[in-house]
This record gives C-alpha cells, sequence and structure tokens, in this order.
C-alpha cells in the first residue's frame, strides 16, 4: 500500500511487546512518508503554477517583439522609424527581465527558502535608496517627490527585501500618478510601531477594487495596459514576513495611501 502511496490505512498498537513496538515504529514511518509525499505533490504543484505564470505573462511582450522584427526586415523602412522599433523593442526586453525576475522572486518567496538578514535599517536612507531607480521615470512626467520624517528612525529588517517592497509600491503610485503630479511619502515611530505611508494624488481605487488589489495577478478596471499585477503582491509578501502589516486606503478622484506598519514586538 506504501509503495503505492496509500497512507490510508491504521497499523497504531497501545498494546506492549516486541511485535507491538514494530507496528509503532512503522505507523510513525508511515506518517512521516505520507507528510512528504504531500510536500513533494505540493512542490510540484508550486512548480507549475509559476511555470504557468511566466509563460502566461511572457505571451504579450513576445508577441509584440516578433511583430517588430517582422518590420524590421524590411529594407526600405525609415530609419527614423526603424531606430523607434528597435527602442521598442529594447523595451519589451527590459520588461520582460523584470518580469522573469519579479515572478522568480515571489516563487522564493512562496516556496518559504527566503531566509531574512534581518538588520537595523535607517528608514531615512532606505526611501533615498527606493527611490532612486525611480529617479528618471519620475522626471520625464514631471512629478514631484516629497519626503517626511525624522532622519533618526530605524527598523529592524532585511534591508533588500524591504527595500524591494517599498520599490514596488512606489512604482505602482508613479504609474497612476498624472503627469506634474505628486507623491509623498511619510514616516514616524512610535513605542509599538513604524509607520510609512506612500500617498498618490492619482485616479484613486475603486472600492471593489480594493479587496482584490494585493492578489497576484489582479488589475483594477483603471490600470495602464502595461500593469501585471505582480508588484503589489510581493511588497505585502515581503512586509507579512517581517512582523509587518500593509493597508490601502483610497478616494476615487483624489489619490490613494499605502500604509505599511512594522511593529516592534510580535502582535
Amino acid at each position: 500500500n506504501i509503495l503505492n502511496n496509500n497512507y490510508s490505512f491504521d497499523i497504531k498498537d497501545y498494546e506492549e511487546g516486541i511485535i507491538s513496538d514494530l507496528k509503532n515504529d512503522i505507523y510513525i514511518i508511515t506518517v512521516l512518508l505520507k507528510e512528504q509525499s504531500e510536500e513533494s505533490i505540493k512542490a510540484k504543484k508550486h512548480l507549475q503554477q509559476v511555470l504557468s505564470d511566466i509563460s502566461h505573462q511572457l505571451k504579450t511582450p513576445l508577441t509584440s517583439m516578433y511583430v517588430i522584427n517582422d518590420l524590421l526586415f524590411n529594407e526600405n523602412l525609415n530609419p527614423k522609424l526603424k531606430k523607434e522599433f528597435l527602442i521598442k523593442n529594447r523595451n519589451q526586453l527590459e520588461r520582460i527581465e523584470w518580469l522573469v525576475s519579479t515572478l522568480l522572486k515571489i516563487s522564493m518567496l512562496d516556496s518559504g527558502t527566503i531566509i531574512l538578514k534581518k538588520e537595523n535599517v535607517n528608514v531615512c536612507e532606505l526611501i533615498k535608496d527606493a527611490v532612486e531607480p525611480l529617479n528618471i521615470p519620475i522626471e520625464l512626467k514631471q512629478q514631484k517627490i516629497i519626503i517626511n520624517g525624522k532622519n533618526d528612525i530605524v527598523i529592524n529588517v532585511d534591508y533588500h527585501w524591504t527595500l524591494e517592497a517599498i520599490i514596488n509600491i512606489l512604482k505602482n503610485a508613479h504609474e497612476h500618478t498624472p503627469r506634474g503630479g505628486s507623491i509623498k511619502i511619510e514616516y514616524n515611530s512610535n513605542p509599538i510601531y513604524t509607520e510609512i505611508s506612500i500617498t498618490d494624488n492619482g485616479e484613486g481605487i475603486a472600492k471593489t477594487d480594493i479587496k482584490h488589489i494585493f492578489e497576484r495577478f489582479y488589475k483594477a478596471k483603471k490600470s495602464n495596459k502595461e500593469s501585471i499585477g505582480i508588484g503589489l503582491n510581493m511588497a505585502k509578501k515581503i512586509i507579512d514576513m517581517q512582523n509587518g502589516i500593509i493597508s490601502v486606503s483610497s478616494t476615487i478622484g483624489k489619490g490613494t495611501t499605502f500604509t505599511i506598519k512594522f511593529f516592534k514586538s510580535n502582535i
């Protein structure tokens, strides 16, 4: 039965003696084998889901690249137009790189293989580091970043993963903030928790969308076409793993605020 992955029988024995001891040992081994089998099945399903996610999300940018490449074969193509197509192809490649990287990170978080290396991190420096990779796209949209908070606030977190989470929240704020708009980052601390809030003055999120906003691949009705819906999902996973919580509040036509709280002791 065990060789056929059938663990449904019960051989527990509460009598005494050598035979009884052997029965109980076999029962313990059976339970352990059952647990290992279930973990193996779970791991296979997880791998299948990850591969399915990656292939599904790669389909759109790859299709676009195939179309552009076919157009580039035209020898009479205008040089200016050719340059535009090459730029579009590069953008799609960057999108694919980010997509695969993010999905692999989410997979690592899902599988529990991540070992967090917590250390005391200065929040002011963390925020500055998170804003830095978005400086150019923010400048291109003529957006303004406003940062308010004391320079001496410290949190005990894994620097690299927490940076990843905040970058994804900021990226979301940037994408939903109009040209010339502003993104406000505020942080403060009290004896119970340290709070970081990121507020945009974009179009806002509908109430029907808010309850799904952290779900993987969920796209709100007003999301742009390039939105994939995995950045906020990953951010929440990272924050949850570090004795933290993230919440969102929004008003249509006024903007959205994501609030992160890192608690100083287990609650």
